[in-house]
């Protein structure tokens, strides 16, 4: 008899459960009624974020062309002059180049022109600043030709390096964003593909172009904030003087404004850099009767 009320007592257990579930299943149409059973409370459910659109890219349109001058190093080597087997020597000295960028309709290459050759560090830096520019201002270059040109002095054999990455990034910029240039600054730096300016060799013989040129500002990375001034010390040894030259670190900016009378500032990224080089937008004039 015991046997019996239990198992009528266990389908009539079953029995209310089963009601239930099809009373949810009429009350909530359209709904997985397994999903219904185990949602958690209101209270309980996270909120779904919407995540934030990414940038939309723009079309270069019909291109253009900005241009700089900037600051390199000229090496020459003289032959030696005390016989066949005396040493070569290098002497170096500053001088300005002509550095081009223009936009024109094409299949995404870079392209570059140059009066004298160019080596492979200058053509990777060239790729590096096309990198830069296409990420910072959005612009889809797949369809567009990125052309820069050089034109440098004519005792030039060769032009190579990564210091101009920078400038031919800023030349870029200008054209995909339309702003233009202040020609009386110039700049010489690294560019990486995070933006930010490394350092150049050679900052005073570069200095010392740019000032002679006209230039009234010279951008640097702030890892060049030091050169070696060569500082003369005296010392007496048993009657005997003996002088020698003592390379000390002097601050870059203090040394080249105080040495070549040219303004510096020193930049640590392409937005840095930009505040310093391109012109504000002219104001409209409006009239008033």
């Amino acid at each position: 008899m015991r046997m019996r009320e239990k198992t009528l007592a266990t389908l009539l257990i079953l029995s209310l459960v089963m009601n239930v579930f099809l009373l949810v299943v009429a009350l909530v149409p359209g709904e997985d009624p397994a999903r219904i059973l185990s949602q958690p409370p209101a209270d309980d459910i996270c909120p779904i974020t919407t995540p934030a659109p990414l940038p939309t890219e723009k079309e270069a349109g019909a291109g253009g062309t900005a241009s700089m001058q900037a600051p390199v190093i000229l090496q020459k080597i003289e032959a030696g002059r005390g016989g066949p087997f005396s040493p070569d020597r290098v002497t170096e000295e500053g001088a300005m180049v002509d550095i081009s960028a223009e936009v024109v309709p094409g299949r995404g290459r870079v392209l570059v022109q140059t009066t004298p050759l160019m080596g492979v560090v200058f053509q990777d830096a060239a790729n590096q600043a096309v990198a830069v520019a296409q990420n910072r201002s959005h612009v889809n270059l797949s369809t567009s030709d990125i052309i820069f040109s050089i034109h440098g002095p004519e005792e030039v054999s060769e032009i190579d390096g990564p210091s101009a990455g920078a400038l031919m990034t800023t030349l870029l910029l200008s054209v995909l964003e339309g702003f233009s240039l202040n020609e009386n600054v110039t700049v010489t730096g690294t560019i990486n593909e995070n933006g930010e300016i490394g350092p150049v060799g050679g900052i005073l013989v570069k200095a010392e172009a740019a000032a002679a040129s006209g230039k009234t500002l010279l951008l640097l990375s702030e890892k060049n904030n030091q050169v070696f001034e060569y500082r003369e010390e005296t010392r007496t040894l048993g009657g005997l003087s003996i002088a020698r030259q003592r390379p000390v670190a002097v601050d870059a900016k203090e040394y080249i404004e105080e040495n070549y009378g040219i303004r510096v500032e020193y930049v640590d990224s392409i937005d840095g850099l930009l505040a310093d080089v391109r012109l504000p937008a002219e104001t409209p004039v409006t009239a008033v009767a």
